[in-house]
């Protein structure tokens, strides 16, 4: 056992990392920006430890490079590639995979270990968060039957089996589903969407 509060607490201490926490909280609060949300937080903080174990081997992580090799290291089309060129390279990728954040716990460390609070959302902001409480929701009630899979021996794996939950949206004309995250960030998320003829 560790004096860690957290598994956020355990990564930026190990890693040398705990300057990140004024910044996270910030960027939680949006005090320079728009208001970030956890499944943002957390992919910031994973870009963040890429872009240590990038620099201490020498890669280049200008220019956006280090979340670039962060984003095609957790897309399933990519993930491989960029492993195996990390891996070359001296970065230990496993090692490092296993510190990956989830924003479950990025959300558990801001309110319980540091104690941070903000405004609420305006009320024409709200529901980033609401669907974040929602795949947190889902997400813990699926634990419980997971940890029964895996006491079963139904659920095996290298480290801790642990549920996510994705909400994606799908267009019901051409079929395409995409996480909401992206959706919101493209706008028009599939090509008939953009224009009024619908899919052929």
């Amino acid at each position: 056992m560790t004096d860690h509060g957290c598994k956020v607490c355990r990564v930026l201490d190990e890693r040398g990392l705990d300057r990140l926490d004024d910044e996270l909280v910030a960027r939680w609060r949006g005090e320079s920006g728009e208001r970030m949300g956890y499944r943002r937080l957390a992919d910031w903080l994973n870009a963040a430890l890429l872009r240590r174990e990038m620099e201490h081997v020498g890669l280049p992580t200008g220019g956006g490079e280090a979340r670039s090799r962060y984003d095609r290291l957790t897309d399933d089309d990519t993930a491989d590639a960029v492993a195996a060129l990390l891996r070359r390279a001296g970065v230990a990728v496993d090692d490092l995979r296993d510190d990956f954040l989830s924003y479950s716990v990025v959300r558990t460390h801001l309110r319980d270990c540091l104690g941070a609070e903000r405004d609420p959302e305006p009320p024409s902001d709200w529901e980033a968060d609401r669907l974040d409480d929602l795949a947190e929701y889902t997400t813990a009630q699926a634990a419980e039957a997971v940890r029964s899979l895996v006491n079963k021996e139904s659920l095996a794996a290298g480290g801790e089996v642990e549920p996510t939950v994705t909400i994606r949206v799908r267009c019901s004309a051409c079929g395409t589903a995409v996480p909401v995250e992206e959706a919101l960030a493209a706008g028009a998320f599939c090509a008939c969407a953009e224009c009024d003829c619908g899919a052929e």
